[in-house]
């Protein structure tokens, strides 16, 4: 095992001899093991222990951090947008994302994993109601519409879904949460329904049950010590007849630090397996200059069909 950390905001630097950084900043533990080999390289798998705060840090120079006695490399890791980062993302952290329009996460397209899989989703079903967590303006929501289906999304940056309605020039009403804070967009002539506000606040009690649930990459973008409360959302929502689509990633964090966050099958098995039956759709290799240029040896998406355990 070797264990790896990167500094939120650079590599701190003491300024003397002896001298110590008394600056805390946030961990995340990043225990690595080698599982498997792909194409010559090793995969490895990262461990979703929770964000801790480190111990006072003592003098890091040149990439090393000095513990008294003899200097330990340390790591330097950066985010898909190329800033020195942990990979840990707040809430304030997504909405200055889209503020500052590093949404190249958006995909200008329909995401070819939904189209291909579609059938296996909504089959049997008429007219399903869909949730489409973390949803930013996915075009996804759009196609769900024009074939006719109930469409609910998630978002924390409000910015983002005033840009869904704009730009795909649907009029829209909002009215405050009760309860809880944030909003909802609601479509004025489509049946599309946009909660702005913190996923882990919705309850059936508040937005109902559904028969589908697209997630594309919204798994894999949260903090890996959310997973279980994200799953609990998931299974509270989902109706006992319901689908659940899910994209997520296998990529290295040697380097890089996310998100997207690593979650190979076996990792998904542990987190849903109890509950779920799980089906492995689709396993490609993802790499593309965006990925590549966040230093990564591999980038491999799985799509998986989950439905409930009789």
């Amino acid at each position: 095992m070797s264990k790896t950390a990167a500094k939120e905001n650079g590599i701190c630097n003491g300024g003397g001899e002896g001298a110590t950084c008394a600056k805390r900043m946030k961990l995340t533990d990043t225990h690595i093991k080698v599982i498997s080999k792909n194409n010559g390289h090793p995969k490895v798998k990262q461990n979703s222990a929770a964000i801790v705060q480190s111990e006072t840090v003592k003098t890091v120079e040149n990439g090393h951090r000095n513990n008294g006695s003899d200097c330990e490399k340390v790591t330097v890791k950066k985010n898909q947008d190329g800033d020195v980062a942990t990979g840990y993302v707040t809430a304030q952290d997504w909405k200055k994302k889209w503020e500052s329009g590093k949404t190249r996460f958006h995909n200008q397209k329909v995401h070819r994993m939904l189209t291909k899989h579609i059938h296996r989703l909504v089959e049997g079903m008429n007219e399903p109601r869909m949730l489409i967590p973390l949803c930013g303006k996915t075009l996804d929501m759009v196609w769900f519409l024009d074939r006719g289906y109930s469409v609910v999304g998630c978002e924390i940056a409000e910015l983002g879904v005033k840009q869904f309605f704009t730009e795909n020039e649907i009029e829209y009403t909002t009215e405050t949460l009760k309860d809880t804070d944030g909003l909802v967009y609601k479509g004025k002539d489509k049946d599309v329904t946009i909660y702005v506000t913190d996923f882990f606040t919705l309850t059936s009690a508040l937005i109902g049950q559904f028969d589908c649930i697209w997630d594309r990459g919204s798994l894999a973008a949260i903090n890996p010590d959310d997973r279980k409360r994200y799953r609990d959302v998931i299974c509270d929502v989902l109706k006992p007849s319901g689908r659940y689509l899910l994209d997520i990633f296998e990529i290295p964090h040697d380097v890089f630090c996310g998100p997207p966050h690593n979650l190979d099958p076996e990792e998904l098995k542990l987190l849903y397996g109890g509950s779920f039956e799980i089906e492995q759709l689709e396993h490609v290799d993802a790499m593309n200059p965006w990925s590549k240029s966040w230093g990564v040896t591999y980038f491999y998406e799985n799509d998986f069909l989950l439905t409930w355990k009789k």
